[in-house]
């Protein structure tokens, strides 16, 4: 039932939905609506609609968004988002990514669904390596007791349960917990402490989690600045991190006009040049880098000398939207 519910609701809102068409049973292709797609073909279309068990996701191949079909809906048409909300509630096959109808608000107390067996950074020797890894990074001592140490990583993995294939023995690395907006754990970040080919390793602890740190603590009546390395959020006020380069698929689980993107500051990276020009085209508020900062993201700058509020105040300073953000934005690439 819950996947009829899920076509019956994509037929309706595909006439806003650019050459929309079927591709086989439970697979829809159309221009993605969220980013735009492609601005100079006009014949491309590269969101898709895919079933997944009971249920309908979204994707698109240029602007890497992926996410539930009511997410989806919601930033489409909010009216008819309702009405299927209503209709999934009403006929039980609500699903985690779908809220009940809130008829009346239910304060839930944040509880954890899994806690880290591990030592804290703040709980280990003076001189242990792991702790002194942290120190010379100047991440700020409020953290501290919020990261962990792994000595075998693949072994701390499959201690919460999840299955993940090629990681290696004893493999030493700082653990950086993700937690959603209720205090749950969501993910675990690994950051290698020896000699590895993967400097980072981010697992969630199921496929339908979302890959955001700091969540649980950032306050929505605030502007919500979003970074790519959860060490890197550490320095600012109200901040998360997607652990990746794709910052705005923050709006996944953020609104739009909410957030800041700050991405690293490599204006000779295609990538990220790239990344950034769409984000200006779909409206977001990004950071564009002045010319006196070298530092090529936000720990770097604190290694350089910054203080925290002195980089707030670079960012505060250098946030720009749309025109002004484009102008900015061609003198600040390189290539």
């Amino acid at each position: 039932m819950s996947v009829f519910i899920d076509r019956t609701f994509l037929l309706r809102v595909s006439p806003k939905l650019a050459r929309f068409t079927q591709k086989k049973s439970d697979l829809y292709n159309f221009r993605c609506p969220l980013c735009g797609d492609s601005q100079k073909n006009k014949t491309k279309a590269r969101g898709f609609v895919y079933r997944k068990k009971d249920d309908y996701f979204y994707m698109c191949h240029n602007c890497s968004v992926s996410t539930t079909f009511y997410n989806f809906l919601k930033q489409i048409d909010e009216r008819l988002c309702r009405e299927y909300q209503l209709e999934r509630y009403k006929n039980g096959t609500q699903y985690a990514n779908t809220p009940s109808p809130s008829f009346t608000e239910a304060k839930e107390k944040p509880v954890f669904k899994e806690k880290i067996q591990l030592d804290s950074i703040n709980s280990l020797p003076e001189a242990h390596f792991a702790k002194s890894y942290v120190q010379q990074r100047r991440i700020p001592e409020v953290f501290h007791s919020q990261l962990y140490y792994a000595p075998d990583f693949a072994t701390f993995i499959q201690s919460l349960g999840v299955e993940k294939e090629g990681l290696q023995k004893n493999d030493h690395r700082l653990v950086i917990p993700f937690y959603d907006e209720k205090k749950n754990l969501v993910a675990v970040q690994g950051r290698a402490l020896g000699e590895s080919k993967l400097r980072y390793i981010t697992i969630k602890l199921h496929d339908d989690n979302q890959k955001v740190y700091g969540l649980d603590r950032i306050d929505l009546e605030k502007p919500v600045y979003v970074v790519e390395g959860p060490i890197d959020s550490m320095f600012l006020d109200n901040a998360v991190a997607t652990a990746d380069s794709n910052l705005d698929s923050i709006v996944n689980i953020l609104p739009k006009d909410k957030v800041v993107l700050i991405f690293d500051n490599e204006p000779r990276n295609k990538e990220i040049v790239k990344k950034i020009n769409l984000a200006i085209d779909n409206h977001f508020n990004v950071v564009i880098w002045p010319e006196y900062i070298d530092s090529k993201d936000i720990n770097e700058m604190v290694l350089d000398g910054f203080s925290p509020d002195e980089i707030q105040d670079i960012i505060s300073n250098n946030t720009f939207v749309n025109l002004r953000a484009k102008m900015e934005f061609v003198n600040w690439k390189k290539i």
